[in-house]
């Protein structure tokens, strides 16, 4: 039950509640039934406080979900420059590709994002 408030938490922009979750032992990589973890959808939707507070909790900014999507690109897609740069400073992998071989900076590409094709370029992703 934690769970789904922590993850619904995360997706919506509840700080307080993800701070309290955590401090009750909720586990950063906890994932849905999509392999979606609270860092990806807070990353997916803005939430740079969220994005913080998970990385210093431990979450990993790896992990994929079922598509082989990971919250760098969702970042990215969107257009969360200063949560791309986060992630990137805290070794998130800047040429993942998901499973139809997009990479974050594809998307970014894709979605007219110029700020964040240039940190991620300045990142090394190809």
């Amino acid at each position: 039950m934690n769970e789904e408030i922590f993850l619904d938490a995360a997706e919506t922009g509840d700080l307080e509640t993800v701070h309290n979750l955590l401090a009750k032992g909720v586990e950063p990589n906890t994932r849905d039934s999509h392999q979606r973890t609270a860092l990806l959808k807070a990353a997916k939707h803005g939430h740079l406080q969220i994005v913080e507070l998970l990385i210093e909790a431990g979450a990993d900014t790896n992990y994929k979900d079922n598509r082989g999507t990971t919250a760098l690109y969702w970042a990215s897609t969107n257009g969360f420059h200063e949560i791309v740069q986060l992630l990137i400073n805290n070794k998130s992998s800047v040429d993942v590709l998901d499973d139809r071989g997009w990479s974050a900076k594809d998307q970014a590409i894709a979605q007219r994002h110029g700020e964040v094709v240039n940190v991620l370029t300045k990142a090394g992703a190809l």
